[in-house]
């Protein structure tokens, strides 16, 4: 039997539907005889839960010696995730009432987070700018000393180079004009970055901005080698 009474689990259900998501999206269970009052699972990503339960404020030896003393508190407490800016957060509230009213506003975090999911940067792509900034730490020696004139030089063909090479790239594999811009713009940038940035500082900020906005335009496999490629050809001696 659950702990609940039936008019609040009824709320607890009532409260799971939404604009986005119903009922039936979610794993909901009611225990009996534990401190665990609640537990809701979004089925589609278990990792994301809403736990309500009971606790006790206090010193926890004391706690467990004497659960009648009354300066100990009994809490209610929500576990969220994700929360409302932590992947995982515990509310403490005074009432059962308090503590389900925040399950319309646990939905609403648990959609957010599955929107920008997407935008989150992959692990493959930060294992390949993490290869690109410890290639450039082994091998620039005098990442603290700024450019000459003949290096400028080399780096602004290089980067010519570059621009002749995006250009035929937006034609081939017809990337977004947008992405192509935007590439075009950072060249550009890191152009008149050489005279104020130290080489090592150069090569890091341009060379993974570069990866970025390489792999925004080219979201493939092939696109990912491309991007390796390109970064290589440019950074090398």
């Amino acid at each position: 039997m659950a702990n609940l009474k039936s008019a609040i689990i009824t709320t607890i259900i009532s409260n799971l539907d939404s604009d986005e998501f119903c009922r039936d999206d979610f794993d909901v269970d009611f225990p009996g005889g534990s401190s665990t009052l609640a537990e809701i699972f979004f089925r589609a990503a278990p990792r994301y839960s809403f736990i309500i339960d009971e606790s006790y404020e206090g010193n926890k030896v004391a706690i467990a010696i004497s659960l009648q003393d009354s300066s100990y508190k009994k809490v209610l407490r929500t576990t969220e995730s994700p929360g409302d800016y932590r992947n995982d957060e515990i509310h403490v509230h005074s009432d059962i009432w308090s503590a389900v009213s925040r399950i319309p506003v646990w939905v609403k975090n648990v959609r957010e987070d599955l929107i920008h999911s997407r935008e989150v940067v992959g692990t493959d792509v930060d294992e390949l700018v993490n290869e690109f900034q410890e290639n450039i730490d082994e091998n620039i020696d005098d990442q603290d000393e700024y450019f000459k004139e003949d290096e400028k030089d080399a780096l602004v063909q290089k980067l010519n180079e570059l621009q002749k090479r995006v250009s035929k790239l937006e034609e081939e594999l017809r990337l977004d004009p947008k992405d192509t811009e935007e590439i075009e713009r950072a060249i550009e940038k890191s152009k008149s970055d050489m005279a104020v940035y130290p080489k090592g500082v150069w090569y890091k900020t341009f060379g993974t901005k570069l990866i970025k906005l390489l792999r925004q335009a080219l979201n493939t496999k092939e696109g990912r080698e491309i991007a390796v490629d390109i970064t290589k050809k440019l950074f090398s001696s």
